[in-house]
């Protein structure tokens, strides 16, 4: 498995990591067997991830719990990342949000402390500070951030940012317009979130009637479902036009659309991790089976100018779930 240094030039972390959030018991994902979730999580760290993602505002708190569970005795084997809400921002409420997961997770430090979502209602210096002060007491090791587009990460000031988590995928490629060269110049590395588009990329789906009815909430699903918070019209035709595409290559190469989706973003410059979710052992096997399974350049090359087509319609709001002139993390 491929591994990458983060640019404290300390934190080694693997090409594939494991987020939690289908362990929080939050209504999209169901209740949660925390038996089963355990055992995931061992495998992910016996077949070499060693990058786990979470967040306090996944379940209330609850994937932290159940991670600093699964975790104890074991916690010097893995790149702990967990993620503060964006409520959060002002520098008493981080440090206590941060204090807070620390018990949660039954550890003594976090290895990669995000921002969530970027908050431009709070100055970003008071956020800096107190993210400089959990630094100096130890309780942090390094700060990255999540959905920040070009403008959310100027707002940075060239902060040493490790990672930035976008969502990125074969269907959702509108994170190649932010790989700037403040990111390069700080080696900041993208970390890849929704690496299958919500499922559209497992294969599963042939049609838009498929797809189940809460599946439909983000920009890419026309806002007429009711669904998500956006008002777009969404770009369902082109998206199903792709895959049936995808599906015709599939069936005459002989590898599946996740090892397809997989692969490109292993082989995209920019990516230092793709996380993956998964609520047991079989899932998350299929997905290293498909990041390890290398497919032909040629091939590659092909689904990327075909997947290269969608990107005219997605514009350059990487917002997966606000309107095109809203986006959170102002990256439109």
């Amino acid at each position: 498995m491929n591994r990458y240094i983060l640019n404290d030039e300390k934190t080694e972390i693997s090409g594939l990591s494991l987020g939690s959030w289908a362990f929080s018991g939050a209504k999209v994902w169901g209740r949660c067997n925390e038996d089963e979730a355990a055992r995931t999580i061992d495998y992910a760290i016996e077949q070499g991830i060693n990058l786990i993602d979470t967040a306090e505002g996944y379940g209330e708190g609850q994937a932290e719990v159940l991670l600093g569970r699964a975790l104890e005795g074991k916690r010097h084997k893995v790149v702990l990342a967990s993620k503060v809400h964006m409520n959060n921002m002002h520098g008493e409420d981080l440090i206590k949000a941060c204090e807070e997961s620390l018990t949660r997770l039954k550890t003594d430090y976090i290895d990669i402390y995000q921002i969530h979502w970027p908050n431009e209602a709070i100055e970003i210096d008071e956020t800096l500070e107190a993210f400089e002060k959990l630094k100096r007491d130890g309780k942090i090791l390094n700060v990255g951030v999540c959905n920040h587009g070009a403008g959310a990460l100027k707002r940075m000031k060239n902060y040493p940012v490790v990672t930035n988590q976008m969502p990125y995928s074969l269907l959702w490629r509108v994170a190649e317009q932010h790989f700037n060269e403040d990111l390069k110049k700080n080696n900041t590395l993208l970390w890849a979130y929704s690496p299958l588009a919500q499922g559209l990329l497992s294969g599963k789906y042939r049609k838009l009637g498929e797809v189940p009815m809460e599946r439909r909430n983000t920009r890419m699903y026309d806002s007429k479902w009711g669904v998500g918070r956006h008002t777009d019209s969404g770009f369902e035709e082109e998206i199903f036009h792709f895959l049936s595409e995808m599906h015709n290559i599939c069936d005459a190469t002989g590898f599946t659309m996740v090892n397809y989706a997989m692969q490109f973003l292993k082989t995209r410059g920019n990516v230092g991790s793709i996380l993956v979710g998964a609520r047991n052992v079989e899932q998350l096997k299929a997905n290293i089976e498909a990041y390890n399974q290398e497919i032909p350049k040629e091939l590659l090359v092909v689904v990327d100018l075909l997947s290269d087509k969608l990107k005219g319609f997605m514009g350059t709001n990487a917002d997966l779930w606000e309107n095109s002139n809203n986006g959170r993390g102002r990256i439109f």
